[in-house]
């Protein structure tokens, strides 16, 4: 039971994240971007992402258990 609530965090905050990248995108479309600036831009997203989706799952596990006992 505890595993499927972490992935229901874990999912809310990566779809939460993905909707954000997807409006950001559409504000810099336009811009020139080089491969080193996407490349670090993609580093930081996929720590934002891993940290954002581990600690949104243990909150919701964490919510659980309190919850029920």
């Amino acid at each position: 039971m505890n595993l499927g609530i972490f992935i229901i965090g874990s999912l809310t905050f990566a779809l939460a994240f993905v909707f954000f990248k997807i409006s950001a995108y559409r504000k810099t479309k336009n811009e020139e971007s080089s491969w080193l600036k996407l490349i670090s831009v993609f580093i930081v997203d996929y720590l934002v992402l891993v940290m954002g989706v581990l600690s949104s799952g243990i909150i919701f596990v964490s919510i659980f258990n309190m919850a029920h006992g």
